[in-house]
């Protein structure tokens, strides 16, 4: 093989699918925050935040529905299933934002009802 390789960060980078676009202009429009890349996958394109306020964040600017994985380890996997404001075409793309909360770690009041399983 020759050649330098090319780092991990942008071998993951999948620029070429058409929904990644729109949801990073959704995030630099709402100034939303990441803790990573977002990643495409065929139920939409996934969004990691780092920690409860970013969550909280991704929620109120956008609203949708929380899903609350089962703590394992003291620690549960959140899931915010959203999608980009409406566009010009009427189209929109689904997200999925997803937080590790810790086990009774502070949560934003919006999310102590009951949620999505």
């Amino acid at each position: 093989m020759s050649g330098k390789p090319i780092p991990l960060r942008k071998a993951l980078l999948q620029r070429t699918d058409p929904q990644i676009p729109a949801v990073e202009a959704t995030i630099d429009f709402l100034d939303l925050p990441t803790a990573r890349e977002p990643i495409a996958r065929e139920d939409g394109v996934h969004v990691v935040v780092a920690g409860s306020e970013s969550f909280a964040q991704w929620m109120h600017a956008l609203g949708g529905t929380v899903n609350r994985a089962p703590a394992l380890d003291g620690a549960s996997l959140w899931t915010l299933r959203t999608e980009t404001p409406r566009r010009g075409d009427g189209s929109t793309v689904r997200i999925r934002v997803h937080a590790v909360f810790v086990t009774d770690e502070w949560v934003p009041e919006q999310f102590r009802g009951p949620v999505a399983s």
